[in-house]
């Protein structure tokens, strides 16, 4: 018997803490480069820490479903072997600039940077970093804490249903997860369900030819980043760090520097990467906003399939909350692209416009797609069940360990499955993944 009644409610707050740039990460003023990293912001700077447990008068928890993305990783084999092989010589550059009073860079960040040495090895690539461990075992510990109930420190496969995308990343999420819920050593005999290559649900778009064919592989998805980076006030950023650095700069070599301070920053908790001192505060969001045009266009609203083949997981979510079985929580490990897509189904951080290579100004400092604040390492997406007095069975729904609110529901309260259900119609119960996805 399925339930009758639904309830999403969806507020976003800061948590009361004493690391600043948490919260400032998620304003609109944020004053701090480390706020600026894309896809690859350590999930420090953006998770909740008010663990308390989330209560709502006359409602019983029920079930939980989450969506995890891996914590924090190496770079793939692209970015790995750039920065090998060109930071050296980028280095040896920038040092013999300053030595020759050709560079604006301080004394200090020259010093830094003749210190600075590349802790990266081929080997490593895509793998889970120490960083990546701590971020699970955290968010474990934090939404265990909310949660109780449905995730009790005792481990039974009964209850739990927990599965990875076949990637070591993911996999190795999914193990320090468990031991942030269950400790060390009762970590060690969990269960996974086998990992699949063509699960529709964790990785939608690995299995989407037609996803393949009209956006990854169509040059109309990289274009308004390109025309970005090729636009006049794109131009003179890459002018402010040539005079910086002493030498023309290009957006390669740009990225290239931006790149290596996200990693080295997301990497070591306690470093700081002396490339991160080669740009300014306005450079971070320049280039980021370069990037959040590319993730908009390949895995968020640009395109109507992007989001369009992301139904699986949210019938999914309906499923399990269906099912008369034991199991109280469902919990995957996945990537940027299926949070990126499960949120722009869902109607999260969509701006009134989108996002295009002219509209930087427009959208600088106020617009809701800001992938470093809806896709770092380690970012989430969870709907919980509860059983409700009034409203009956009841559904809070979640992003970054905050809770959201539905476009189309009612504010600051219970979402009747009603109106749920109107809203999540096509992907709820007409989730025709082949027909979606086949050419």
């Amino acid at each position: 018997m399925f339930y009758n009644v639904i309830t999403l409610v969806f507020v976003i707050h800061c948590a009361f803490i004493s690391l600043a740039t948490t919260c400032k990460c998620f304003s609109t003023d944020d004053d701090h480069y480390k706020c600026h990293f894309s896809t690859r912001t350590p999930y420090r700077y953006i998770a909740n820490y008010n663990d308390s447990k989330i209560n709502y008068p006359g409602c019983t928890e029920k079930k939980i479903w989450l969506m995890i993305r891996h914590g924090t990783r190496f770079p793939g084999k692209k970015d790995s072997s750039q920065m090998i092989e060109e930071l050296p010589k980028l280095r040896r550059l920038i040092l013999d600039r300053y030595e020759c009073n050709e560079s604006k860079i301080s004394e200090q960040a020259y010093h830094d940077l003749a210190k600075w040495r590349l802790d990266l090895i081929k080997a490593d690539t895509m793998k889970l970093t120490e960083e990546g461990e701590r971020e699970l075992i955290d968010l474990a510990e934090r939404v265990q804490s909310r949660f109780h109930t449905l995730l009790p420190e005792i481990y039974n496969n009964s209850t739990y249903k927990l599965k990875y995308t076949h990637t070591q990343r993911a996999e190795e999420s999914a193990k320090h997860f468990t031991i942030g819920l269950f400790g060390q050593s009762a970590a060690q005999k969990v269960w996974y369900h086998p990992a699949e290559d063509n699960d529709t649900v964790l990785r939608s778009y690995k299995n989407c030819d037609r996803w393949k064919s009209e956006v990854k592989h169509n040059p109309k998805s990289t274009e308004q980043m390109r025309m970005f980076i090729n636009s006049n006030i794109f131009n003179e950023t890459l002018n402010e760090i040539s005079q910086v650095l002493g030498f023309v700069v290009d957006y390669d070599t740009a990225y290239l520097i931006y790149l290596t301070c996200g990693f080295e920053t997301a990497w070591k908790k306690d470093a700081n990467s002396p490339w991160c001192r080669f740009l300014s505060l306005s450079n971070f969001q320049m280039i980021e906003y370069a990037r959040d045009l590319k993730y908009f266009w390949n895995d968020g609203y640009g395109f109507e399939l992007n989001h369009r083949q992301a139904c699986p997981g949210l019938r999914d979510v309906f499923q399990f909350f269906q099912a008369e079985s034991e199991l109280k929580a469902a919990i995957h490990f996945s990537h940027s692209g299926t949070i990126l897509k499960l949120a722009s189904l869902l109607g999260l951080a969509k701006d009134a416009t989108k996002l295009r290579h002219d509209s930087f100004q427009l959208h600088q400092n106020h617009r809701a797609w800001r992938v470093s604040r809806i896709d770092a390492f380690a970012s989430n997406i969870g709907f919980v069940l509860y059983e409700c007095q009034r409203d009956g069975p009841s559904i809070l729904t979640m992003h970054q360990e905050r809770v959201v609110q539905i476009p189309g529901c009612p504010e600051n309260g219970p979402c009747p499955i009603s109106i749920f259900e109107k809203i999540f119609s096509q992907s709820i119960n007409h989730c025709d993944f082949e027909k979606i996805c086949t050419l």
